[in-house]
């Protein structure tokens, strides 16, 4: 059975759905009308949200990558003396005129957005404290009352070049 329409046909025109439907604009462009089968770049434009066209989501979604990539690299950078020596881009905090990466510049960028995070010890930290202690705290005690101090074995005494290379990269992480 056909049904008659309920509106008259004049109100399924083009023109009266775009007087009937919300006024969009993409917060990006400014643009307001998408013609169907509009192609940009190879792709159809079509609303990617309310306020926003496909086209500029796909340009806003580049510029993010391209954006963690950066900060991935000023994160990622090594901050030894001798990466600093040699230069290039690096984060850093003023007017302390520290050089920051890692966790530390996380949790730099977090505090100044504001964004309440708990203070760990960052893992470098962690590890070269446990280094430290690998390599200043005696393996073995022991005494006699023929010394008038304690005897005590670190592990230089058995493999002094990993007790060295340990005593350099604490050096070298500035501790």
């Amino acid at each position: 059975m056909n049904r008659a329409p309920a509106f008259p046909a004049h109100h399924c025109s083009s023109e009266y759905a775009k007087m009937c439907a919300p006024a969009q604009k993409c917060r990006e462009c400014g643009i307001t009308h998408i013609e169907p089968g509009c192609v940009i770049d190879g792709e159809l434009l079509c609303w990617a949200d309310e306020d926003l066209c496909s086209h500029c989501q796909d340009c806003l979604q580049k510029r993010m990558e391209a954006d963690a990539a950066r900060y991935r690299f000023l994160r990622d950078r090594q901050t030894r003396q001798v990466d600093i020596a040699v230069g290039g881009i690096f984060a850093g905090r003023v007017p302390e005129n520290t050089i920051l990466g890692g966790e530390d510049l996380d949790r730099a960028i977090d505090a100044e957005l504001g964004v309440n995070v708990p203070h760990e010890a960052t893992l470098e930290s962690r590890l070269a404290d446990c280094l430290a202690e690998c390599i200043d705290q005696p393996l073995l005690e022991g005494g006699s009352a023929e010394f008038s101090s304690p005897i005590q074995i670190r592990l230089g005494f058995f493999r002094p070049e990993i007790s060295e290379r340990a005593a350099a990269l604490l050096e070298e992480a500035g501790r």
